[in-house]
């Protein structure tokens, strides 16, 4: 493959330098980028940054990219000669010193195939010599239930918080089930209120979506009101608060490290990682709605399999099927677990369980019948505007 040597080189008080900029994947990109030179050298960097342009071209995402660089990065480092020139004992001894550094299976698995990937774009074939023996293992698409996070265990990480911006990214990530890079690349004006509680447009691998958070909407608006840069609409939603990243956007190892902390705090013993709380969040909602919704609001392709997966895995169909041939009386409804008082997240008024509206204020309590809402006044939008349509072209024949 022709080679393109294109150089595409705690306290929320505190106060906000007005010159400020922020620092966006791409510019993170670019600063990764620019730096390969001094790390790997001339000629592996030139290819690493073709590799790049060729994942953009493909659709990959900025953060996704700069994975995929780190990876080749420290690939190259290893094999200390240059990548085109690497063979199938290179890269074998590569990933054998890799499996003794005591990575995790999750490292591990992104690393095979960073370079499986990049051989196969340098050689143009699909099946390469120098990977085609690499054999990728699945971890973490299909999580055991002890090893999920349970509802209670997410907001005792929440009480842990020191801070607002902390409090809220834990309810809100798990909440809103969003994949970590859409959390992150979130602005503040990415983020309304309305009287069900909030909406978020993000933006991930499948395209923008819309997704409805209730119960951690009052927790965001409280951030929000603490924002440092709150009046700059295009300013990250989620930033750093201390000396090192302050006003920048907050990034992966520092999010990740800030959920672990709050998860040690808790005295959670489980493997804590960003994803898990979109595995914890599908796995929950499995129970209540459809494949259908599932897949709209985790922002699956719709030929995806993972909603089934996730309903199967959550046995409410079976377990309905096999009470009923036991002869056992079941309520129709068995996504209500526990009988207790819920409370109002808008005016903190305690309802009775079996409600879907507060006495109080008329809120919402949970997320399907907020969802149900959205999509009543989504299909009253749209008739709306059918009839205008057909009051325009009356109009204009009467005209």
């Amino acid at each position: 493959m022709p080679l393109a040597l294109n150089n595409a080189k705690a306290d929320c008080s505190v106060r906000m330098d007005k010159g400020h900029k922020h620092r966006s994947h791409e510019d993170r990109l670019k600063i990764v980028l620019d730096k390969l030179e001094d790390r790997v050298g001339k000629r592996n960097a030139a290819l690493i940054r073709s590799f790049i342009g060729f994942l953009r071209s493909e659709g990959i995402g900025p953060l996704r990219m700069i994975k995929y660089t780190h990876h080749m990065v420290s690939f190259a480092r290893i094999v200390k000669k240059a990548l085109d020139k690497v063979n199938e004992s290179d890269v074998r001894a590569a990933l054998s010193s890799l499996e003794e550094k005591g990575y995790s299976d999750w490292t591990k698995h992104d690393y095979k195939v960073a370079v499986r990937r990049f051989y196969k774009w340098l050689r143009d074939n699909d099946n390469p010599p120098e990977v085609s023996w690499i054999k990728i293992k699945s971890y973490g698409k299909c999580k055991l239930p002890e090893e999920l996070l349970t509802e209670e265990e997410v907001k005792l990480m929440a009480s842990k918080a020191t801070n607002l911006r902390d409090k809220a990214f834990v309810l809100v990530l798990y909440e809103s089930g969003a994949r970590i890079g859409e959390m992150l690349g979130l602005k503040i004006k990415n983020v309304t209120f309305d009287e069900y509680g909030a909406a978020i447009i993000v933006s991930g691998k499948t395209g923008m979506r819309r997704i409805r958070i209730v119960a951690s909407a009052p927790m965001l608006a409280e951030w929000l009101d603490n924002h440092p840069l709150r009046n700059d609409p295009d300013a990250p939603l989620w930033i750093g608060l201390w000396t090192k990243n302050y006003l920048k956007p907050l990034d992966y190892p520092a999010a990740a490290k800030m959920l672990k902390t709050l998860a040690k705090r808790a005295g959670i013993k489980k493997r804590i990682y960003p994803h898990l709380f979109r595995h914890s969040r599908a796995s929950h909602l499995a129970n209540i709605l459809t494949e259908a919704q599932m897949k709209e609001y985790f922002g699956w392709k719709q030929d995806s399999e993972m909603a089934a997966v996730y309903v199967h895995l959550s046995g409410r169909d079976l377990d309905k099927a096999l009470l009923r041939a036991s002869g056992m009386p079941i309520e129709e409804d068995l996504e209500v677990k526990e009988f207790r008082l819920i409370m109002c997240q808008r005016c903190k008024e305690q309802n009775s369980p079996g409600i879907s509206f507060c006495r109080r204020c008329g809120a919402p309590l949970d997320l399907k019948v907020a969802l149900e809402l959205d999509e009543k006044k989504n299909s009253e939008i749209a008739e709306l505007k059918d009839m205008m349509k057909e009051l325009c072209k009356l109009i204009t024949v009467i005209g």
